[in-house]
């Protein structure tokens, strides 16, 4: 993996294909609190039943409540960063810092950012969600959930922009599955209004899998009590803020070249990648 031509790095999303180099084991180190906690079963069932489970390796940091700003001043988790030879590093802050206290969120991200880039890796932002009724402890700021996945939105892709990473778009998802299907759009949160629920969770580690991964999560059987409709829906989000084609990110039989950068589908060249010297871009749209 770490061999492989990171060519372009789009804010909201980049990808070094794993299936270009599938022989090969995938390391992802996922750094937050309870929140990343709340979907680490639902994205280790995923991604084991994917095509790309048996070379997956993935690790949580998730204690409750904890922020960036004290992940970067812990050196157990540095040195996990800094020792583990990952892939991918996912950071995500206390769920209100990022809206609430958005130069804390900031600083402690690119704190982290640098060890991740230093220990070649790269690093992915799990961009969260806005509470289901606002964020009563700061009611004045975000009397409801759309300010607060306003606020959540901008900060989480401001920084993934400064920080040329990889932006996993939980939140813009989450906000698409609320307008389309408001009583699914409850239904992600649990019973608190803030943590994920089986189906929140679901929809974290569809973001996560197309984000990754660069295909489409709805070609994994996942066996649980979500509904067949309710899942095609939380599917149809994630392909759409994460850019990735039904069915398959690659036309079919094609192989990708041993060194290649997939880009976003938000680009002016749609999705795609470009070949080992850049100048011949691949489209999978067209």
């Amino acid at each position: 993996m770490k061999n492989i031509l990171a060519t372009f790095i789009i804010f909201i999303g980049a990808f070094t294909p794993v299936s270009a180099v599938a022989e090969e084991e995938v390391r992802i180190l996922f750094v937050g609190n309870s929140y990343t906690g709340g979907i680490r079963k639902a994205f280790s069932k995923l991604v084991a039943a994917s095509p790309e489970g048996s070379a997956v390796k993935i690790e949580y940091i998730s204690p409750g409540g904890r922020t960036l700003a004290s992940h970067l001043k812990n050196p157990s988790v540095t040195q996990k960063i800094t020792d583990g030879k990952w892939d991918f590093v996912v950071l995500q802050d206390q769920s209100q810092t990022p809206a609430v206290f958005p130069d804390k969120f900031k600083n402690a991200a690119i704190g982290l950012d640098k060890l991740i880039d230093a220990s070649g890796a790269k690093t992915v932002f799990y961009q969260t969600w806005g509470r289901r009724d606002g964020d009563k402890r700061n009611i004045k700021r975000f009397p409801d959930y759309q300010s607060m996945q306003d606020a959540l939105s901008k900060n989480y892709t401001s920084v993934a922009k400064e920080c040329d990473a990889i932006l996993a778009p939980v939140g813009d998802t989450w906000a698409i599955v609320r307008k389309v299907d408001p009583k699914l759009g409850k239904a992600l949160y649990a019973g608190d209004g803030s943590h994920p629920s089986e189906r929140g969770a679901y929809l974290a580690s569809c973001v996560f899998y197309a984000t990754i991964f660069a295909k489409d999560p709805g070609t994994i059987k996942y066996d649980s009590r979500i509904t067949k409709k309710e899942m095609a829906t939380i599917q149809r989000a994630a392909r759409n803020t994460v850019g990735v084609i039904e069915k398959s990110a690659y036309p079919a039989g094609q192989k990708l070249p041993s060194k290649s950068s997939l880009i976003r589908g938000r680009g002016n060249k749609g999705a795609g990648y470009f070949i080992d010297d850049c100048s011949t871009f691949l489209s999978l749209t067209e």
